[in-house]
């Protein structure tokens, strides 16, 4: 009897004992419907972070509000939805390519520095950001649409006269008044209250021309109003009295390619319309040009290149050139255009 006891008791004690030991070096899975606080807690930790965000995103944090943005997916939520709880947003989608949502873009760029934050600009290029005009509902570009509340209460479809346009601002203005929260006292306009610095001479591109030749400022406002052509004109005479300017050649270079790209056939798209003749020089050379304008210039110039060597006479000349003009638009340190360099002295050579 003693050893049967001895026996029982041990095993008793160890069980015990190895019970003791579970709760203490573990946590049992809570039951079901029992809150994570830990999980709630970073939840929580997150949101505080992402609306200090926004927060940050929608002051003008020292330096200005300015009145015309350029959107993105990932700056709808801050630059559209939550502006729009104070002022109105007025949505501009279109392509920066077509001559009518410049011209648009333009003008409605110059009524919002004159509406001093009353309304804001936000503009996007369908061709680079298609989720955002599937999220407008964009059916044709340019298309505009107003937000408040962070709801669309108006829209717009092609290009209007300024009239037209003040009138249907008005009623924007009008339908929103006493229903938005304004923006915080004391925000300004970016700009305001400082003396500027004259500024380097820029081309409608926002890059430095190195002159002081008075047609710069009239070829800038000719490409505001869409005007290519005569843009490119001004250009040409000033490349024949500074023919070594490099950033008149740039200049150039951009304007001749957003001209064509404006005189484009989209009625069926030109990357489709190349894919499916691949020898055909006039098809490529539009295929490249929209490639380039929804910003993949390596592939753009890849299909340029690819067709070089199998092309002569007048069509190899054509690519040749297409080629050169587009490879002015790069930095000549940039590796896609000293790849490009490379490729097509190996084709020709």
């Amino acid at each position: 009897m003693p050893a049967g006891h001895g026996h029982a008791h041990g095993h008793s004690h160890g069980h015990s004992h190895g019970a003791h030991g579970h709760r203490e070096c573990s946590t049992p899975p809570p039951p079901p419907g029992t809150v994570d606080l830990e999980q709630l807690h970073q939840r929580a930790e997150a949101e505080r972070k992402r609306r200090e965000e926004i927060e940050r995103a929608t002051s003008d944090q020292g330096d200005g509000l300015p009145p015309v943005v350029e959107i993105a997916p990932q700056t709808l939520e801050a630059e559209v939805v939550l502006r729009s709880e104070q002022v109105p947003v007025i949505v501009l989608i279109g392509m920066a390519g077509a001559a009518d949502s410049l011209r648009l873009r333009a003008e409605l760029e110059g009524m919002a520095r004159e509406a001093n934050l009353n309304w804001i600009l936000a503009w996007a290029d369908a061709e680079e950001h298609p989720q955002l005009a599937q999220a407008f509902g964009v059916q044709a570009v340019p298309t505009v649409t107003a937000v408040a509340m962070g709801s669309p209460i108006g829209m717009f479809v092609g290009e209007k006269t300024r009239d037209w346009l003040e009138q249907w601002l008005a009623q924007v203005m009008e339908a929103t008044r006493g229903c938005l929260k304004g923006l915080p006292a004391g925000t300004r306009m970016a700009g305001e209250g400082s003396e500027p610095e004259a500024p380097e001479p820029t081309d409608f591109f926002g890059n430095p021309v190195p002159t002081d030749d008075p047609r710069l400022e009239q070829a800038e406002e000719l490409l505001e109003e869409g005007n290519f052509d005569g843009a490119l004109e001004l250009y040409d005479a000033m490349l024949q009295s500074e023919p070594a300017n490099q950033g008149l050649k740039r200049a150039h270079a951009n304007v001749s390619f957003f001209a064509r790209a404006a005189n484009i056939d989209r009625s069926a798209d030109p990357i489709a319309k190349a894919d499916a003749a691949p020898k055909d020089v006039a098809l490529a050379l539009d295929a490249a040009d929209v490639t380039m304008l929804v910003d993949d210039p390596a592939k753009a110039l890849d299909r340029l290149l690819k067709l070089l060597p199998q092309v002569f006479g007048d069509d190899r000349e054509a690519i040749k050139s297409r080629l050169l003009e587009l490879l002015v638009l790069f930095d000549t340190a940039d590796p896609v255009a000293l790849d490009a360099r490379r490729r097509m002295a190996s084709a020709l050579y």
